[in-house]
């Protein structure tokens, strides 16, 4: 049983050097690979590679970390990107309090804007959302509480609590876990992960980033997201086929693959 890895980034600068070799390793190892766009030049690479390989799709959005990238023209000019039809979703947009070394200080007033423009986006054009959030979620519950049952997606790369996960899967969202799921202080994503139902689970590597143990320190790829699968079947107790199925089948559902 092949998987999906629901979020990686292939078009970044960290495959520059070997994109040709790594995408043939991956995409031969992979039922399909979903390329995230985080701005509208990610937005585009991520079309262009996906338009290049039978199982490779993408998405398109600014991420929160971006907000300074958006103008008047940004919304029409990610709305010709969303109807390309390898774009399966819009994103990752979201909201976002930590500090990055080389971005702006996080603004959550210019975040909520952008994040309610592009959700405009997604149900204008009947599409599903892919929801970054880190050190805000409790926020962005709020945000997205009022539109419960006109939006659907997930929330990628869950490292909330176990009740703001609850929160989110009563909104009628999915729950995705990365690599970090296995890193010995973080207890708190593998309850979360312990709770989440069968046909709402989903996994990912968010490649480059995050590489699951024992490849910690290394840039990931997205075949190692069978290592968040088999982390996922232990803390489950449940067999690593049963997850792969449930995954897969999860995504072609939400992402219409």
């Amino acid at each position: 049983m092949k998987l999906i890895d629901t979020h990686a980034h292939l078009q970044f600068q960290a495959y520059d050097e070997d994109r040709e070799e790594v995408v043939e390793r991956n995409s031969k190892e992979l039922e399909a690979i979903i390329n995230v766009g985080a701005n509208l030049d990610s937005s585009e690479k991520a079309i262009e590679l996906s338009s290049k390989v039978k199982n490779f799709y993408a998405s398109a959005g600014v991420h929160p970390h971006h907000v300074d990238q958006w103008t008047n023209e940004t919304y029409s000019q990610l709305e010709k990107l969303v109807k390309n039809e390898k774009v399966v979703a819009v994103g990752e947009i979201g909201l976002d309090q930590h500090s990055y070394q080389g971005y702006p200080q996080p603004n959550l007033k210019a975040q909520s804007k952008i994040l309610h423009e592009q959700i405009r986006l997604a149900t204008e054009n009947k599409k599903p959302i892919l929801f970054h959030c880190r050190d805000a979620y409790n926020e962005l519950y709020n945000e997205l509480k009022d539109y419960k049952g006109r939006i659907h997606g997930l929330v990628h790369c869950y490292m909330g609590s176990l009740d703001q996960a609850k929160k989110f899967l009563d909104l009628g969202l999915y729950i995705s876990f990365s690599g970090n799921i296995t890193y010995k202080g973080n207890d708190y994503i593998r309850d979360s992960a312990k709770y989440v139902p069968a046909d709402r689970i989903l996994v990912e590597t968010d490649s480059p980033y995050l590489p699951p143990e024992p490849h910690r320190g290394e840039r990931n790829e997205p075949h190692y997201v069978k290592i968040v699968a088999e982390t996922i079947a232990s803390l489950q107790e449940i067999g690593f086929e049963k997850v792969a199925e449930e995954t897969k089948s999860n995504t072609q559902k939400l992402l219409n693959l």
